[in-house]
């Protein structure tokens, strides 16, 4: 019996690359389900590597791309971050600033699901980033002691299975 091949850490930054073009062209709230789902399995097949055992492919590119998606962060660009941080990651995938920088993005960008992923995938990679604890803390303090972080994105404002929208319940 044959195991299927994994993907090459190669194969990985083409996905992330192509991801990065992709999430310009999806406009509305939250992220395209082809990148939610391209994204959580590279960050599993990238949690099948060590980082930092290989060098990145181009550190200094993704360096170059995280100050862009930091500059595209506070000029409230978040696709453009975004899509910065992920063309970084093609550069170097086990880089938490990006990724970081990434979940941020997705924040801006309506999808708390892949924040939430993407901010505890910056914190596997280095587990004393203090910018990733803070945001994931403030992100799950909004959750009761003992409730699931939600699994979907939210849409249009609304919880998935609520008749109100977060308008109605800031007005409250």
């Amino acid at each position: 019996m044959t195991d299927s091949p994994r993907p090459t850490l190669n194969d990985v930054t083409r996905a992330l690359a192509h991801l990065a073009d992709r999430v310009l062209t999806h406009k509305s709230v939250g992220l395209e389900p082809y990148v939610a789902h391209t994204l959580k399995l590279v960050m599993g097949e990238l949690e099948l590597l060590i980082p930092g055992l290989d060098p990145a492919p181009n550190a200094e590119a993704a360096r170059a791309f995280a100050e862009a998606a930091e500059i595209a962060l506070r000029e409230g660009e978040e696709r453009e971050a975004l899509s910065y941080a992920l063309r970084g990651l093609s550069c170097s995938p086990h880089d938490p600033v990006l990724w970081y920088q990434a979940g941020s993005a997705c924040v801006e960008v309506g999808s708390l699901e892949m924040a939430l992923r993407l901010l505890w995938h910056a914190l596997w990679i280095n587990p004393g980033y203090a910018d990733a604890h803070r945001d994931l803390a403030a992100l799950t303090s909004f959750f009761d002691a003992g409730e699931d972080v939600p699994t979907e994105d939210f849409r249009g404002g609304d919880e998935p299975g609520e008749s109100g929208s977060a308008e109605d319940d800031r007005a409250a």
